[in-house]
């Protein structure tokens, strides 16, 4: 990974080892939510990134003995161990179950093409074992990416596709497909470590019986060490416990986002967006 896409995304750090740990524990303290951020103007990254060059930076066998000794694993490491101490378990699950898994509110149009924002890029294999890169995958579609880390945040995103009568992402897909032709979804799962991530790797099999096939090809297992915190924190999804939408353009700049458990109304505007994306992908490629 070269430097250059590290410092994309790192924050000066400090030296000396008082006033770090003093800012530590001073973010520490903060309370648990109460209420979801209001998003009432376009957020992600300032300019396309990528983060990440090959698909060994992925989950590999290989690469287990770097992951565990190197010197950039180490650091990794220290940089994870400050932000878990300001992302305890208890103010993430408080602040969870406080907001019903709403970290932020969802907007209530879709962002324009020239003031919105972009949504990482990355390469990684997808749950077939093929190559792929995001950016790649987004191009000429309208974009539905439904970003998780658990189980919990796995069963939000989920609420999102699902009625009393269907699920579109799932047995009913093919109604999505009809109802939205050029409109995708893609799932990133990002394990809490890399343990976790490589034992989900080996449980693919398992993965590609919840979902039709056509779905397979846009389904990835993402470490946590390539979608970084301060990645995280820009796009709103810090808290591991819960899931996040994001409604990409075909530039992968994030138009719309929602999070948590979804109401019907917001079921409902989620889709308007998608309607009024795919008009406008239609404009533009005329």
């Amino acid at each position: 990974m070269k430097k250059s896409f590290i410092r994309a995304f790192s924050s000066t750090r400090v030296h000396n080892s008082g006033p770090r740990f003093l800012t530590t524990l001073k973010e520490a303290a903060k309370p648990p939510l109460t209420v979801p951020k209001s998003i009432t103007k376009p957020f992600g990254l300032d300019k396309p990134v990528l983060l990440n060059h090959k698909v060994s930076d992925t989950y590999t066998l290989g690469n287990i003995r770097e992951e565990l000794f190197s010197a950039e694993a180490k650091e990794r490491r220290q940089k994870k161990l400050d932000y878990e101490i300001t992302h305890s378990t208890f103010y993430e699950t408080k602040s969870f179950r406080n907001t019903n898994g709403k970290i932020f509110t969802s907007p209530v149009s879709y962002f324009r093409n020239d003031k919105s924002k972009y949504f990482p890029d990355f390469i990684s294999a997808n749950i077939n074992g093929d190559q792929k890169s995001l950016g790649e995958i987004l191009e000429g579609k309208v974009s539905l990416v439904r970003l998780y880390s658990t189980v919990s945040g796995e069963q939000c995103v989920k609420s999102w596709f699902k009625s009393e009568e269907k699920d579109l992402a799932g047995t009913n897909y093919d109604e999505f497909e009809t109802s939205y032709p050029t409109a995708q979804i893609i799932d990133i799962n990002i394990p809490q470590n890399w343990l976790k991530g490589f034992i989900l790797g080996l449980s693919k099999s398992n993965i590609k019986k919840t979902m039709p096939p056509s779905r397979h090809e846009n389904y990835f297992i993402l470490p946590d060490h390539i979608f970084k915190y301060d990645v995280r924190e820009k796009l709103l999804c810090d808290n591991m416990c819960s899931g996040y939408i994001y409604l990409l353009d075909h530039n992968g700049r994030i138009r719309w986002a929602g999070s948590g458990y979804a109401d019907e109304e917001e079921k409902k505007l989620m889709w308007k967006c998608v309607g009024g994306l795919e008009r406008e992908l239609a404009k533009n490629f005329q």
